[in-house]
């Protein structure tokens, strides 16, 4: 019998976009620092890769951007700001959805404990999922191979009967290194198109 595949998607750039503008502008406007000094620090600067480990708390994480951005902003209204960025692509949302009557699927991100609770709250796609292997409670962050292999034992799966789906190639490359079947996110029509070859 040939066992279906596992399906593993990566969750920001592939199920939800990320709109960083929308917290970069605000934070902006509240710091003496530039644009591009906001953008780097809240896109993938330490304190958020700190927080995505799980090593910071939720308002640990407020006070440290604030710190280093120089601003002064509530915690509640940081949390707004900070889950302003995420918008559902609908589109993806609903092929996972049809994907989900025949085949297992596992959802993969490096995210922190803001951002994923509120898409839980917000973005029922997510409730199609068989299990959920996010960074923030692993304490590890793709594409660090460490990441993969916690999956793969989690799941007592063959690394040649798992799809991993994720925007950023790196990651993709680092999951193809132990075996796993990597598909590069661009658009929807391609993946269903690089999908249909695999399963």
């Amino acid at each position: 019998m040939v066992l279906a595949p596992i399906i593993i998607f990566d969750l920001g750039g592939v199920l939800v976009n990320l709109d960083w503008d929308k917290a970069c502008t605000p934070l902006t406007d509240l710091s003496d620092r530039s644009s591009d000094f906001v953008m780097s620090e809240i896109e993938n600067g330490p304190i958020v890769e700190s927080s995505m480990l799980g090593r910071l708390t939720t308002h640990e994480f407020h006070q440290a951007i604030c710190d280093k951005l120089q601003v002064n902003i509530g915690y509640h209204q940081f949390i707004e700001l900070w889950n302003s960025i995420l918008d559902l692509d609908y589109e993806v949302a609903c092929y996972v959805e049809e994907l989900a009557n025949s085949h297992t699927l596992i959802l993969a991100s490096n995210t922190d404990g803001i951002h994923f609770p509120h898409c839980m709250d917000n973005f029922d796609v997510l409730k199609v999922f068989d299990q959920c292997f996010l960074s923030h409670a692993m304490g590890l962050l793709k594409p660090d191979p460490a990441y993969f292999h916690q999956v793969l034992y989690e799941l007592w799966a063959s690394p040649a009967n798992c799809i991993f789906i994720d925007d950023r190639i790196g990651n993709v490359r680092s999951a193809q290194s132990l075996g796993i079947k990597g598909l590069v996110f661009e658009s929807l029509d391609k993946l269903k198109s690089d999908l249909s070859s695999l399963i």
